[in-house]
Formats: C-alpha cells, structure tokens, sequence
C-alpha cells in the first residue's frame, strides 16, 4: 500500500520565493544538475514539483552551512550522487538481508541504524531518498522517528517505508497518520521489499527468483 502525494508545479518565482532565494539561483541550480523541472508551459517556461525541490534546496542550504562548496555540494545531491537509504532495524540479520538484497539490485549507498536515536541523529547526516524503518525499536519509537522525518524541511521529500509486525487497520492507520509512505508486515518477502523500494524510488528493480 503506498499513500499518494498529489504534485503542485510551480513557477521558478514560486519556488524561489518559497525557497527564499532568487529566481536566478533557481535557474543557476537547475542548469548544473542539482535541481530538476517536472514540466514545461507553452511558452517554454519550467515548471518544478514543489515538495521536491523545496527539499532539495533545504539540502543545498543544510550542506552550505556545513561548509561544503557548490562543487561539492553537487557532488553529494547532484545527478550522479547514488540513492540513499537508510534502514533502521534493531535486528542485525534484518538490515543485513535489506543490505544485501538492494544493494544485488542497485548501487545505493545504504546505512544501517539499530535504534530510534541512531537514527535520529544520522537522518541529517545521511540525507536519504528512502528510510526504510522497523516501527518497534528501542528508545525512541519508530513512529516518533517518522514524525521527526517529516517534520524537518530537509528531508520533507524522503521516502518512508515502515516496517511492521501487526498488521491490523488501526495501526496501519497510525503508521500512514504518521507519515509513511509505503509499509510492509514482518516477516516480509524480499521480492514485496524490492518492489516497494522501486515502486518509492522510481527505480526498476530485478525482482529476487521466487522460491
């Protein structure tokens, strides 16, 4: 099951005025590859979808305040930087098989976090395109985990996945209220696990052989 977010395409000076910058660093960004227009108007005028580059630009904007350059900042979010996931399971033998299974089928750049305050503490040092997160965890829950995701400008456009094992409508209710994307119920089939990132990624995927 995957929750739907309607696009909203807006105008360079849209963009740059929610983003708080100039419709010419909108431009500029655009013409070296770190952000990307959805569409275009008649007239030939760009068009960008709003929750993806309001994200990317509070990246930009995180990373800049890190001292990164603009070379390098492109480096890390630009069009050749691999995806990221980060995969939050207390279990080692889970995030090894995830490891494992994605990393057979694309070259992402995957990390593993073991509890809710690892991974709370590695979301903004990661910047990740998808987190694929175990709900029961020690500490800090997986569902505050998710709300911390989705309260943040930075990663507003990630991915989530939730992982659970009650599979049941008022928690599956409670797993989507509090942001996720996409969840699968444990013990889960690889081949639901490599679909789902694909399908969260936009990523053609080689499923794993059926047993």
């Amino acid at each position: 099951m995957v929750a739907g977010r309607d696009e909203k395409l807006l105008k360079i000076s849209d963009v740059a005025e929610k983003a708080k910058v100039l419709p010419s660093t909108i431009r500029h960004y655009t013409d070296i590859g770190l952000l990307k227009f959805a569409a275009t108007t008649e007239g030939g005028h760009r068009l960008y979808d709003e929750e993806e580059t309001l994200t990317q630009m509070a990246r930009v904007k995180l990373l800049s305040a890190r001292g990164l350059s603009l070379p390098q900042i492109r480096a890390e979010l630009g069009p050749e930087a691999k995806k990221r996931i980060l995969v939050v399971d207390d279990e080692p033998e889970v995030g090894d098989l995830v490891k494992d299974v994605l990393s057979a089928r694309h070259p992402f750049e995957i990390k593993v976090a073991m509890d809710g305050f690892t991974a709370g503490r590695m979301v903004l040092d990661v910047l990740p395109d998808l987190v694929i997160l175990d709900l029961m965890l020690p500490g800090v829950n997986g569902f505050d985990v998710c709300r911390q995701i989705r309260a943040d400008e930075a990663l507003r456009g990630a991915k989530i996945l939730a992982v659970t094992g009650y599979d049941t409508p008022e928690n599956i209710k409670k797993i989507m209220d509090a942001g996720a994307d996409a969840y699968l119920v444990k013990p889960f089939d690889t081949r639901d696990l490599v679909r789902a990132v694909g399908k969260l990624l936009k990523i053609e995927l080689p499923e794993p052989a059926s047993h």
